[in-house]
């Protein structure tokens, strides 16, 4: 077998799992994330009050292959079931997971073994004869490698990706919705009969008490996610009216007058959820040496997210020895 060069983009689960695989099967891989650290939108917030898990809220597992890195994950203490308490009073096992002591510890598990680089924000993409070379946000560029694997949102992929390949209008079929988080934390405990709460509502779906999740610390905090639609008509909205209209519908959802504040900020997460998923696991453009990869593929869920990555290894491991 040829060792090849493999760039990945994007260390969230998807490109996690696909520079995993490729890293098992002997090639070099080096992982380019924009953010500090590997997650993606499994982002665990630290504060000096509390903890906010404000992207995926927890995991579910049904396939053999995220079944068996789950098990191998918990059994080295990074990832734990979760039983909130439902409305009616409803507390029963889901089976919901989640990474201890924040959703991230998960991914930050899987990249322990690999080379990633993080607040390396890659910008675009260069061809060469046979080789790629990426050109990261500060105008540098890295060199040599025989595939790349983009493992970003379809929508941010797809400007990066379109002038390389035959596979940009598949790309273009796929679509995303924002997603507003509210992160606060109260002064004192809220005492709500809930832990979790996903009902559908215009303007705020789902919100959970972040430090019911086991392992957690600090104040009582709360995650609040907006519906899709209202984040959509209220993306470039100032994050004070959001914070406010967000707020204001927790309380009439609960039903309750909330305590005083000790945190509350928003953040915008601009490719949330998944409206128009691409249909199957991953997007191969051999002839080019271009992969793509993500949970728009197949669903917006974490497990999805992981199928893809995953399979997308796979088929460049494969490509890697044609």
């Amino acid at each position: 077998m040829s060792r090849r060069n493999i760039a990945v983009v994007g260390a969230g689960l998807a490109g996690l799992a696909c520079a995993r695989r490729l890293a098992e099967a002997g090639h070099a891989v080096r992982v380019f994330e924009k953010a500090r650290a590997a997650g993606g939108r499994m982002a665990t917030r630290r504060g000096e009050a509390a903890t906010w898990d404000h992207g995926a809220q927890y995991f579910t597992v049904s396939q053999p292959g995220f079944s068996e890195l789950v098990g191998e994950a918990r059994a080295a203490g990074h990832v734990a079931s979760w039983v909130p308490r439902w409305p009616d009073g409803e507390q029963v096992q889901r089976d919901l997971w989640v990474g201890v002591p924040g959703i991230n510890a998960l991914p930050r598990w899987m990249a322990e073994p690999l080379e990633v680089l993080p607040r390396t924000r890659i910008v675009a993409l260069e061809r060469h004869g046979m080789a790629w070379t990426l050109r990261d946000d500060a105008g540098q560029r890295h060199e040599a490698f025989d595939a790349v694997a983009l493992a970003l949102p379809a929508p941010q992929a797809l400007p990066m990706a379109g002038d390389h390949t035959a596979l940009a209008g598949r790309l273009a079929a796929v679509t995303m919705a924002p997603c507003w988080a509210l992160m606060v934390a109260f002064e004192r405990r809220l005492e709500a009969p809930v832990d979790a709460d996903w009902s559908p509502d215009p303007v705020l779906p789902w919100f959970a008490r972040n430090s019911a999740k086991p392992r957690r610390s600090g104040l009582d905090a709360w995650v609040l996610h907006a519906d899709a639609d209202w984040s959509g008509r209220h993306l470039e909205a100032d994050p004070t009216s959001v914070r406010a209209a967000l707020l204001a519908r927790f309380e009439e959802r609960l039903g309750m007058t909330l305590p005083p504040l000790a945190v509350a900020e928003a953040h915008r997460w601009r490719y949330a959820r998944v409206t128009q998923a691409l249909g199957e696991p991953c997007l191969l453009d051999a002839p080019a040496g271009l992969g793509l990869c993500g949970d728009w593929c197949l669903d917006a869920r974490v497990e999805a997210a992981f199928q893809s990555g995953d399979a997308l290894g796979i088929r460049l491991a494969e490509w890697a020895t044609g």
